[in-house]
């Protein structure tokens, strides 16, 4: 191979590099309901439930709009979802009727949709609806680390408190199996930032093999990748449960 050649070979894949560094674009798996979050009084999907008068998904996807290079909020509901449509959701924000039993399969519907559209590939960073407190320097340090380590990674916290094990004895009661060291322990949090197309496969190949898929970071660690752990906040709180709303 001349020179040119190789000249040429390193032009291109420093324009395909930055291409993938500068299009970033979020999505939100919110086609569930929420069951553990529902009351007798607050019978509606957890996402649309409002705090301080705005529902918790506007929240979330205004959260990932803090940093610039974020270039578009793509959220996946189900076909029968009305209440999206009562939401102002704002510019780049777009919706999508791709939701499926679980989030592995919203996730990867969506981001088919998403790269079906768009003719580069990018980074995908997903978050969750149930997520409305992602502080804006917890969101540019994760995007920053993924693109500066050029690897996908995720918001997290180190484990604060004592783990038990649980188990159930002779009379049926819930009780302590053993203590589990704490010690490189991490709540995993989202968002989670990784190649687009490379997620994309590694979230058909593990539902392929009957893998638990509970976030995008296990369908990669499943791939063989070693996501980056970036320190998050306890504002960034998942609502799960009733009490979590106030």
């Amino acid at each position: 191979m001349i020179l040119s050649d190789l000249l040429n070979d390193a032009t291109a894949a420093s324009t395909a590099a930055t291409t993938m560094t500068e299009n970033i674009f979020a999505i939100i798996p919110a086609g569930g309901v929420g069951s553990r979050a529902l009351t007798a009084d607050r019978q509606i999907p957890k996402q649309y439930c409002t705090i301080n008068g705005v529902a918790m998904l506007q929240l979330a996807a205004n959260a990932l709009r803090a940093d610039t290079r974020v270039a578009a909020v793509h959220i996946g509901v189900t076909a029968e979802d009305t209440w999206i449509d009562t939401l102002d959701l704002g510019p780049n924000v777009y919706v999508h009727r791709t939701a499926g039993a679980t989030r592995a399969l919203t996730v990867s519907a969506t981001l088919q949709a998403v790269l079906d559209r768009d003719d580069h590939d990018g980074w995908a960073l997903v978050h969750d609806a149930a997520r409305p407190g992602l502080q804006p320097d917890a969101l540019t340090a994760l995007i920053d680390a993924c693109l500066g380590q050029k690897t996908g990674g995720l918001l997290a916290l180190p484990v604060p408190d004592t783990v038990k094990r649980a188990t159930v004895d002779e009379q049926q009661q819930v009780c302590v199996a053993q203590t589990i060291p704490r010690d490189g322990l991490w709540l995993a949090q989202t968002p989670q930032l990784f190649p687009a197309r490379a997620l994309l496969d590694a979230l058909r190949n593990a539902m392929s093999q009957g893998l638990e898929i509970t976030d995008e970071a296990s369908a990669m660690e499943a791939a063989g990748m070693r996501p980056l752990l970036v320190r998050g906040s306890a504002e960034n709180m998942k609502v799960t449960w009733p009490a979590d709303f106030a």
